[in-house]
């Protein structure tokens, strides 16, 4: 949703017009598959089934993928491989005719779905909710075993397993995992920055981007990251009721509009 929109007609009378519109399912043609990345610590379908719902009852083809920060899998795959993953979850829908495909995500599966679009080609949009997981913004929480991982790989012992001191839901706790995998999600230089994915999207992607308005990361505002990304007239930063948890849920129509409006301009 674009601030000169919002400015001509005001968000009550757009959002009125909108709901009627994106109760229409999509045409066959369209043809937007959507890659939904869940949260880290949750299965897939943990606070997405309403989002989910409602992405498939206007039409679009939605993947699900149960990504290596589920509790079945506990980090058992580094961020880079998570983002292959995620490539082959967005391979099966243009198997099943997609030929345009966004990646939906929240809390750290929004994380990736910056990365992924920042590194790789083919995303037709990206919408980050309640975007969460950043190793500079919690670098004192993650540096002493950042330095330990390194240290560990410097000796050849990267893949072997050790606790270490993980962030979420503004706490720490201890996790179990190699190395490899530690240092791939929470090394400040790696590809888990959000401020450095958001600065390397391209400019064709459009951003969604959307907070809760109880979620503690709002006070870092557009500023954090979306106002990194390069513009693009469709992009829009947002915010919705509830807190982090909620941010799916709430957010829902406003995701499946924003996705309709976008197909049926590149249609055009």
């Amino acid at each position: 949703m674009t601030r000169a929109i919002l400015r001509a007609f005001g968000f009550a009378a757009l959002s009125a017009l909108l709901i009627l519109y994106a109760a229409r399912p999509a045409r066959a043609q369209d043809k937007l598959g959507v890659v939904l990345l869940h949260d880290k610590s949750v299965q897939p379908d943990r606070h997405l089934g309403e989002l989910a719902r409602v992405l498939r009852n206007v039409g679009f083809q939605v993947e699900t993928p149960e990504l290596p920060w589920s509790p079945k899998r506990g980090f058992d795959a580094t961020f880079q491989q998570a983002l292959v993953e995620i490539g082959l979850a967005a391979e099966d829908l243009r198997q099943d005719g997609c030929s345009r495909i966004a990646l939906v995500g929240h809390g750290l599966g929004g994380n990736a779905a910056l990365a992924f679009a920042a590194h790789r080609d083919g995303v037709f949009a990206v919408v980050a909710l309640a975007p969460a997981h950043d190793p500079v913004l919690h670098r004192e929480v993650f540096l002493p075993d950042v330095r330990k991982a390194r240290s560990m790989l410097t000796i050849g012992g990267g893949a072997r397993r050790s606790l270490f001191t993980d962030f979420n839901a503004d706490r720490d706790y201890d996790l179990s995992t190699t190395a490899e995998v530690y240092l791939s999600y929470n090394d400040p230089d790696g590809e888990a920055v959000m401020p450095k994915s958001c600065a390397a999207l391209k400019s064709s992607v459009p951003l969604l981007w959307v907070v809760g308005q109880q979620d503690p990361l709002r006070f870092l505002g557009a500023s954090y990251a979306f106002d990194k990304a390069p513009h693009n007239s469709a992009s829009a930063y947002e915010e919705v009721p509830g807190d982090h948890l909620n941010v799916p849920r709430n957010a829902a129509r406003l995701v499946a509009q924003w996705l309709r409006r976008l197909v049926t301009s590149a249609e055009r």
